[in-house]
């Protein structure tokens, strides 16, 4: 009716003006719906601390765009007004570089790479160990290293997985399966060498395990899940590539039984830790070393004093 009144051309006939009527209604019915949707995506990722430098930083990492993926925002501004707490640094987000450096999330990549490595070796060991050829031996080595977290992002939803972004991990598992299978002669040709080597391994695994557990709670958190959820990402991204191992080695799984010292126990104290320093609004720095040591402390704990948690046949 107000177009009507209005209008400089009362030839038009009522059908135009109604369908021009409609797009106009349309269109700002359209443009209310997306601004309303972006000031709820925002809220959302300010409480999750993203300001705009953090966001410029984190553009390169894959898990990353997958989480403003999930808000719907990238590509966009996130505009002024961020509380000044998460302002100024990348220090309160859940995330790394995409490749180390001398910062601590750059550090934790390292330990990444190192726990991917070591991972991988066992997985290759133990599959060379139960007869199986080359192949066979890196495609148990990879699922050992990587498993966990592909387990991971499948029950988070993030698609693809990280390792088909991150091309570098396949490959060091590739290449370390192929090492090991070439230098484990040398490796164990006399005892105090064979000795040493396993002790080294021994603690190598206990810091990749830290660090895959601290980065599976980072997952987590990046997605908005519950605190708990966050600390089963941990033990998942941790011991998951293990279990899979053993399965298609046809041993029994190492982490349900007790016939070796705990192992998922110290990944969830070393997950939970980073959650709880998460919800305490810790600097990114003291979270991760939260994290590292709690977990690196239990599983040193777990193997030196042999510790185990309680069966049917302990109890009666």
């Amino acid at each position: 009716s107000f177009y009507w009144a209005l209008s400089p051309s009362p030839s038009i006939s009522s059908q135009s003006q109604i369908v021009f009527m409609a797009s106009v209604l349309f269109r700002l019915g359209t443009s209310a719906s997306t601004l309303a949707r972006d000031r709820a995506s925002c809220s959302a990722l300010r409480l999750r601390g993203i300001s705009q430098r953090v966001w410029r930083d984190l553009h390169d990492d894959a898990p990353s765009r997958r989480y403003l993926q999930h808000y719907r925002l990238r590509g966009r501004t996130l505009g002024p007004g961020l509380p000044k707490r998460y302002s100024s640094s990348s220090s309160m987000v859940d995330g790394m570089p995409r490749f180390p450096n001398w910062s601590a999330g750059g550090l934790l990549r390292g330990l990444d790479y190192g726990g991917t490595i070591v991972f991988a070796f066992s997985g290759t060991v133990q599959a060379a160990a139960h007869g199986m050829d080359l192949l066979g031996c890196s495609v148990v080595g990879a699922i050992t290293a990587v498993g966990g977290g592909t387990v991971r992002d499948l029950f988070l939803g993030n698609r693809p997985v990280f390792w088909m972004v991150e091309t570098e991990y396949l490959i060091l598992c590739l290449i370390t399966s192929g090492l090991t299978l070439a230098l484990w002669p040398v490796l164990t040709r006399d005892s105090n060498s064979s000795s040493t080597f396993k002790k080294v391994e021994l603690y190598s695994d206990a810091a990749g395990l830290s660090a895959f557990c601290v980065i599976g709670a980072q997952n987590g958190i990046r997605l908005g899940v519950p605190p708990i959820i966050s600390v089963v990402c941990g033990m998942m991204t941790a011991t998951f590539g293990g279990v899979i191992r053993d399965v298609l080695c046809q041993r029994p799984a190492r982490i349900l039984h007790s016939h070796a010292e705990v192992y998922a126990s110290c990944a969830a104290v070393g997950a939970a830790s980073y959650v709880l320093a998460a919800r305490m609004m810790m600097a990114m720095p003291a979270r991760i070393g939260v994290g590292v040591g709690a977990a690196l402390t239990a599983r040193i704990a777990a193997f030196t004093y042999d510790i185990r948690l309680p069966t049917m046949t302990s109890v009666n």
